[in-house]
Parts: structure tokens; sequence; C-alpha cells
């Protein structure tokens, strides 16, 4: 798509600057959370990391940082693109007005202090800046719903409809209803403009509805809650999409007595060599992370990839902001690392890499 070409050039470009795995990977060695910020100085993070030095240190000042960065770089993408291919990037963007919405409402349910909502937000999309001040300022959680709707915010829809249909809904209930929403939209646009989009959009929603199964296994009440939160009598209304994987498979694998169980139902889906092998780490380490970290790292090679499969399409944003995200997640990594004065190649261990 022609449309995609000046935006996409960019994004190579801005490619060229992310940090070398040799680079990351030896930031591991800088003894302390201070010395990873001095030496992140000497990188593409250097304008980010000396603002937040300024009324920050230590951790509060690489998190800031990285937010900062993240913020700039993708935000600045999202400038990039117009017409038709400005049209697939929104619904790219889009997800970062989901991440946001959610924040705000677990924010207020817990009597989070404004500026520590803001802090985690990531006002890349829709909502700007102000918006997410506003909305951090809401009394409650219904307030809050009741200004993006006067805002017009297509996410206010589902949470309305949810208020009409289960006043008092907890939360969440409504964050899976936001969930479902936003991927059925998504999906929506994708299959008729682009398939790469509705592909990405469907390997997102095949690992968020297993770890979704997972998380039920062995869940004695699962039952009793899913009846009285959604009125079903299975986990479906907690799954999004459809990816590649049948609802009714991954209710059957959230109804198995262990996660070796689980992962067995779902053998003949895309995901079993990646499932199969997460699973002789998860005997040794017996924690469903060990499992989401698999397929995140099959989900940041699969993105990544798509840049060399999709250069004149949406797959160049898609790879880029999946790389970009990674990175701010493996400096976070080291930096915890650090803190905890853990040794480099343990430090290491934890680090995802798309090659």
């Amino acid at each position: 798509m022609s449309d995609f070409d000046y935006g996409n050039a960019r994004l190579r470009a801005m490619k060229a600057r992310l940090l070398s795995r040799p680079t990351i990977e030896a930031l591991a060695e800088t003894g302390s959370v201070h010395g990873l910020i001095t030496a992140l100085t000497n990188t593409a993070y250097r304008e980010a990391v000396e603002a937040s030095l300024v009324h920050l240190s230590d951790m509060a000042c690489l998190t800031e940082a990285l937010r900062s960065d993240l913020m700039s770089t993708v935000g600045r993408a999202r400038t990039f693109f117009s017409g038709p291919a400005g049209e697939l990037a929104e619904g790219v963007f889009h997800r970062f007005d989901l991440h946001n919405v959610k924040t705000v409402m677990r924010g207020l349910e817990r009597g989070v202090p404004a500026d520590e909502i803001l802090a985690s937000t990531l006002p890349i999309g829709e909502l700007r800046p102000a918006d997410l001040k506003e909305l951090a300022a809401a009394p409650d959680v219904r307030s809050a719903i009741d200004m993006m709707a006067t805002w017009r915010v297509s996410l206010a829809q589902p949470l309305l409809k949810l208020r009409a249909t289960m006043p008092g809904a907890e939360l969440f209930v409504m964050e899976a209803a936001l969930d479902r929403w936003h991927f059925r939209m998504a999906m929506a646009t994708a299959s008729q403009a682009d398939s790469i989009l509705g592909e990405a959009l469907a390997r997102e929603a095949d690992v968020a509805n297993i770890m979704t199964a997972l998380s039920l296994v062995g869940v004695v009440n699962a039952t009793t809650i899913l009846r009285e939160q959604f009125g079903a009598d299975g986990p479906t209304p907690l799954f999004v999409g459809p990816g590649h994987v049948p609802f009714e498979l991954l209710a059957e694998a959230a109804r198995q007595e262990s996660v070796s169980a689980a992962i067995e139902t779902l053998a003949g889906t895309p995901y079993a060599a990646t499932l199969g092998e997460a699973l002789e780490a998860y005997a040794v380490a017996p924690r469903l992370s060990v499992i989401e970290r698999a397929l995140a790292h099959r989900q940041l090679r699969s993105a990544a990839g798509l840049m060399a499969v999709d250069p004149l399409g949406v797959g160049v944003l898609l790879g880029y902001i999946a790389l970009k995200a990674n990175e701010g997640t493996n400096l976070r990594a080291i930096a915890q690392g650090l803190l905890f004065a853990e040794k480099p190649d343990r430090i290491r261990a934890e680090l995802m890499f798309a090659e």
C-alpha cells in the first residue's frame, strides 16, 4: 500500500536506533541502577534520561525515562500515516487507549492518587494527556465512564452497555467487556482492509485466551464465579477474538485438573510446540509466568518478522512497536536484577530477543 511508504521509511530509520542485543546484554554488567542510567546517557535514551534526572533518581528515574521515550517514539510514529494507512494505524494505536482506560479504572477503584495513575498511562492513542488527567481525577469509575461517553470516546460504548444490563458489575467484568469489544472492532476493521493486521490480532487473541484458560485450571469455584458475574456456566465470556483456537477448545482446556492436561488439550493448535517446550520449564518452576513468557517470545518473533513479511504495509508498524516495547521490558528487567544484586548471567537469562 503506497500510503505506508513515507511512514515505513521513517520507522525503519527509527528501528536502526534500537539498542543491539550485545549492547543490552552488556548493560547487565553496569553494577547498579545508577550505573545503568549513566550508561543509557550514551544511547538513544539520553534525552529522556537527562530529563528524568532533573527530578527523579534510580528506579523512578529509569521508569519515567522509559515511559517518556516510548511515548515520544511511538507517539511520533502515529503522525507518519494518513489516508487508508492512517485508518489502519489508528487501529494499531487503539490498544494504548485500551491500556489507559483500564489503568485509570483500576486506579480509581483502588483509590490511587491521580498522579500515580497517570504515571502508568501511555497517552499515545485517541485519549491525550489532558483527557487522561481529567479521567484520573474523577471521583469514581462511573464518573470516568460518563466523561468518556460525553466526549464520545468509543471505549465508553461497551461500558455503558454493560452498565445497562449488569448494574454494579465488578471491575474485572468491565475489563473483560472492554477487551472483547476492542478485539471485535479491531478484527472487523482488519478483515475488511488488511490480512496481516487480522492475523496479528488473531495471534494476540489466542495468547490472551490460552493464558485465561490456563489461569482457570484447578480453580475450584470458577464455575460459581463465572455464573454469578457473567451469567454463564463456562469461561467463554472471558475470551476475546476469536483467533485460531476455538472457544470450545479453550473452555475444555480450562476445565482440566492440571496445567499439563490443559496443554495436552491444545495439542492440535498452532501453539502446540511452544506450549510443549514451556511445559518442560513449568515442570521445573511451576508458575504460569513461565508459559506466558514462552508465548510472549513467540509473539515477539512473529511481530518482528512482519517487518520483512509486509515491508509495504502495516507490518512494519506492528514490528517496530513490538521491538520498541520489548526493549523497554528488557531494560526494566536489567534494572530489577541490578536492584536485587543478581549476577550478570542471571540477569541476561531473563532478557528476551526477537532473533
